[in-house]
């Protein structure tokens, strides 16, 4: 059985626990994270879905990203408590989970839903790790290092890709961090 994730507010706040299949079919605010990794060359990791994903199967997307989920909380009885140490927590293990490294993580920011784009409120962190990367298999089809030429030949590329790695790296882009 998989873990219930919280629907949340405008302001990301709780209203009930569902499924993840909920989430998705309804397209319900709910909490992630989303993790651009980067290697000692300054390269960007990316992944490649796996094609059995429920959601963008077979894309590329960011380093890692995952759901926080009702056992990522303390106190699922207070799931407004203690958010940061929580998103924090999520984006070390989905980065141990997707690529098998642990690196520190810094904070970019803070998203709310984006029309068009995603439905989640997530944080968004940096990191740096040379490798190697160990895919977990049922979540991961490829990883690969981009400088910033080949990232640009990807992004104008019709390779499937999320509409959040788009995102970010465009909100990276304004902001001369990529």
């Amino acid at each position: 059985m998989t873990a219930r994730v919280a629907v949340v507010d405008d302001r990301d706040r709780f209203v009930r626990w569902t499924t993840r299949a909920e989430i998705h079919d309804h397209r319900l605010p709910h909490r992630s994270v989303q993790v651009a990794l980067y290697d000692g060359a300054g390269r960007l990791v990316l992944q490649r879905r796996h094609a059995s994903k429920r959601t963008y199967p077979g894309c590329w997307d960011m380093s890692a990203s995952g759901h926080v989920e009702e056992p990522d909380y303390p106190d699922p009885g207070r799931p407004d408590h203690d958010l940061d140490a929580i998103y924090d927590a999520v984006a070390a293990r989905e980065l141990e989970e997707e690529l098998g490294v642990s690196a520190p993580l810094t904070r970019l920011g803070r998203f709310a839903p984006e029309p068009g784009v995603h439905y989640e409120h997530f944080v968004f962190y940096r990191g740096v790790h040379d490798g190697p990367h160990t895919p977990q298999p049922s979540e991961v089809a490829e990883v690969r290092a981009y400088d910033r030429g080949e990232l640009a030949a990807l992004l104008a590329s019709d390779a499937p890709r999320t509409r959040s790695l788009e995102y970010l790296l465009d909100w990276l882009d304004r902001r001369g961090r990529r």
